[in-house]
């Protein structure tokens, strides 16, 4: 079996279920001028990956795979989908992303403190939503209590979610990042002012949603043996 979906498997080990149909297919693949030119780290480590095309039950994956510094492989399972399929409209530069490599499904190995750790997924346009969701109802309930005004999130894009639910935002008019976190042991983050604890943050190093994508990829190239 190819090493890279061995490792993979071993690693993410309830990833597949019994009756899954997985296939592995051969295809180019070519990153656009439009995606080199916004994401310059991005195409730099995705460049240097090597790259297994699978169809998982009918649905189009690839598999980017890299030896981190101690050789051993780490990586992304990436989902494509048709930007037909996604229930919201999403930023221009997200769009891009997702035509040229599909959003994280999966990553396994990854860098210590990195922006994938303990995501549930990571851009997939299927699962991105508006608002902060179940959390609303939280969260007026804090700024009730604090007498502070609720920011109006009705325009924000949700298109990270943690494991413990919190969840990285972009303003869809600006692409400004905001991180929705009530659990947090982050110390790269500071509150939006008048905010209550535990609710809004900004990234101290990330502003957009270009920078945010840009980060992720500085962390991994940062471990990647080959970069």
């Amino acid at each position: 079996m190819n090493p890279d979906l061995t490792a993979f498997i071993d690693e993410i080990s309830w990833f597949f279920q019994e009756n899954d149909n997985v296939e592995t297919e051969e295809k180019s693949f070519d990153l656009s001028a439009d995606f080199k030119l916004i994401f310059p780290k991005l195409t730099r480590l995705i460049g240097s990956a090597r790259k297994t095309h699978l169809r998982i039950n009918n649905i189009p994956h690839i598999l980017f795979a890299w030896n981190n510094m101690t050789g051993e492989i780490f990586g992304w399972l990436n989902k494509i989908e048709s930007l037909e399929s996604f229930p919201i409209q999403l930023s221009k530069e997200h769009k891009l992303l997702l035509q040229n490599i599909g959003g994280i499904q999966e990553s396994f190995n990854q860098p210590e403190d990195s922006l994938t750790n303990n995501q549930n997924f990571m851009f997939i346009g299927s699962e991105c939503n508006i608002g902060i969701g179940a959390w609303d109802e939280y969260y007026k309930e804090v700024c009730n209590e604090e007498k502070v005004e609720p920011l109006n999130n009705s325009n924000l894009i949700r298109f990270v979610e943690e494991a413990n639910g919190n969840m990285t935002l972009y303003d869809s008019t600006s692409n400004d990042i905001l991180l929705f976190a009530s659990d947090h042991c982050f110390d790269y983050v500071k509150p939006v002012a008048g905010q209550p604890e535990y609710t809004f943050y900004q990234y101290e190093s990330i502003a957009t949603f270009t920078d945010y994508v840009e980060k992720l990829a500085g962390e991994w190239m940062a471990e990647n043996a080959n970069s």
